[in-house]
């Protein structure tokens, strides 16, 4: 009976101590990119200066910002994240390595069809895609009640050996039943 429970102890040892595998992402990691953004930004006491520009009315701020205030500033890029879901899994087309018309640099792209609520992400970067210039993506919701569609873009910079941000601009529409359509932007710079 002492042998038995001492197996089947060593067993459940032994199974606790395993590893869970870690989900790998199948496309790009926004969420790790995003919280590494985060970490750097607020030990660096990066400051964000932001102009808005909401249905014709304008607005601007500037502010230093805690690794809190940074991680919900960038949270709407997290939402991009969504393209490494299972149900995602094969309906993107990567293509790697075609060269910008408009500069000098490298896009890595991930392309969907229309419905998806991200139809395209662009990485755009020199020699390698750890080199990163600049990702640019569409979201869009839509439900019964409910549509909108934002161009989410990030600026990085990595002249100082690190990568990090430089900059972000979202724009977009959204639109309420029954009401009129909004028109939005949002152009910041980071400060260091």
């Amino acid at each position: 009976m002492r042998v038995v429970v001492f197996l089947l102890f060593i067993g459940f040892g032994f199974s606790g101590c395993r590893q869970q595998k870690v989900k790998e992402k199948r496309y790009l990691d926004m969420d790790s990119l995003v919280n590494i953004q985060v970490n750097y930004l607020s030990h660096s006491k990066a400051a964000l200066k932001k102009e808005a520009t909401i249905g014709g009315q304008n607005s601007s701020s500037s502010s230093v910002l805690d690794s809190t205030a940074w991680s919900h500033e960038l949270d709407v890029f997290r939402q991009l994240d969504l393209i490494n879901r299972p149900i995602y899994r094969d309906v993107y087309q990567v293509k790697d390595g075609v060269k910008d018309s408009k500069s000098n640099l490298l896009i890595r792209s991930y392309e969907a069809p229309a419905n998806s609520p991200v139809p395209y992400l662009r990485l755009y970067y020199q020699v390698t895609p750890t080199r990163l210039k600049k990702l640019e993506a569409l979201y869009q919701e839509t439900n019964s009640l409910y549509g909108s569609q934002r161009k989410l873009e990030m600026y990085f910079d990595d002249s100082s050996g690190k990568l990090h941000l430089t900059g972000y601009a979202i724009e977009g529409d959204q639109k309420m039943m029954l009401s009129d359509s909004v028109h939005y932007a949002i152009r910041s710079e980071v400060a260091f």
